[in-house]
């Protein structure tokens, strides 16, 4: 009964955007990029600087609201203003020593007070000149190596400032604060697990999330199930980070590597008591790498992501494992492990994907599920 009720609620929740356990992402390469004034998503400084600089250069009606730029040459753009608030900033040291020239004077007159005034302020104007060309600069630097075509070196560490993590996690997700991003259903015949990411977010150059895993099936402590539970997500709670490492995006194909570290821990019901000893959590030292191969369109695509983790937790939740010993009881486990699995399948007209997960193996310590569970995801249109 409980499984012919988990799977209509599994498939009803599939509403929400799709993409936890397999980032989605579409080729980045474009010939040109379009920068508005007012834009949502960006900070209100970002937004006064793209601005006036649109206001400077536009020219005619048609272009007061909008900007059209080459991508292969927003790099030299960038530069230029790296050029001029370097400028800048030489003329406020500039500015600072005629200040402090002033003040060595034994006897200042009104004149040198006036002085000291008048540079003050051309230091305030050309500091907030500073701030604006330097935000222009990572903008306009981010628009080059995210929709251009970095060299080899700069397809590492892709994401290194919140300016390009606005442009990368934006194609992967939502930019901000974003919530109930993800639902991803997993199923084999002994039963199924949910994984749901809850919120998310970016802290500087890393992505932040929080997701819940709901685990569904198991017939009884002593089975596999928490075992099947490391390889479908985690937890009840699971924050999780992610640093992207390698990034390569063209039209066939995809390489992308990140580290994924997180903290995973059930906590039975908010608010209640839990002993010290008694709580059951994990940190995940997780790295994956993910290929797919597309069709020209984009509309079938094959795909596969390889994920490894290093397991660190504690003592309750080194309990509940299961060993490879058929016949020994739980709690053999007592010392971190590392895991490995991949994901492998197909996805279809940029909704639909349906991927095998395959656990690989594991340390001799714990035993290796032997299901291998059937996951869905579904894609709404607003991500494409």
């Amino acid at each position: 009964m409980f499984r012919m009720f988990l799977l209509p609620a599994f498939l009803f929740l599939c509403v929400f955007e799709v993409q936890a356990q397999f980032p989605t992402f579409y080729p980045t390469y474009r010939p040109d990029f379009k920068i508005y004034k007012n834009k949502d998503g960006y900070g209100d400084e970002l937004k006064k600087a793209l601005n006036a600089y649109i206001d400077t250069v536009s020219v005619g009606a048609d272009q007061k609201d909008t900007l059209v730029l080459d991508v292969s040459t927003t790099y030299y753009l960038a530069n230029l203003f790296y050029k001029r608030y370097q400028a800048f900033e030489i003329e406020v040291k500039g500015l600072e020593l005629q200040i402090q020239n002033l003040y060595f004077n034994q006897t200042p007159d009104n004149e040198s007070l006036k002085k000291a005034i008048d540079y003050n302020n051309q230091i305030l104007k050309k500091r907030k000149e500073i701030k604006e060309n330097k935000l222009l600069y990572n903008y306009l630097y981010s628009v080059n190596r995210y929709f251009g075509a970095p060299g080899v070196t700069a397809r590492f560490f892709p994401v290194i400032n919140r300016y390009q993590g606005n442009f990368f996690y934006n194609n992967v997700s939502s930019s901000g604060i974003s919530t109930l991003n993800s639902f991803v259903i997993q199923a084999s015949e002994n039963g199924g697990a949910a994984n749901a990411e809850i919120v998310s977010g970016q802290i500087a150059a890393v992505r932040v999330s929080i997701s819940s895993v709901i685990q569904g099936g198991g017939n009884a402590i002593d089975s596999l199930e928490v075992n099947t539970k490391l390889f479908n997500g985690g937890g009840i709670t699971n924050l999780h980070f992610e640093l992207p490492f390698f990034y390569y995006n063209r039209q066939n194909i995809l390489f992308y590597s990140a580290f994924k570290p997180g903290f995973v821990a059930d906590i039975p019901v908010f608010g209640s008591e839990l002993e010290r000893e008694a709580f059951s959590g994990y940190a995940d030292l997780a790295g994956e790498f993910l290929v797919e191969l597309r069709t020209d369109g984009g509309e079938f695509s094959l795909f596969a992501n390889f994920k490894g983790s290093h397991i660190r937790g504690t003592e309750a939740f080194y309990n509940t494992l299961k060993s490879p010993d058929s016949n020994a009881p739980l709690g053999q486990v007592d010392k971190p492990f590392w895991i490995s699995q991949v994901y492998v399948g197909v996805s279809v007209s940029k909704r639909f994907r349906i991927s095998a997960n395959i656990p690989i193996a594991t340390t001799s310590q714990i035993q290796l599920p032997d299901k291998i569970q059937i996951g869905l995801q579904i894609m709404p249109d607003k991500i494409k």
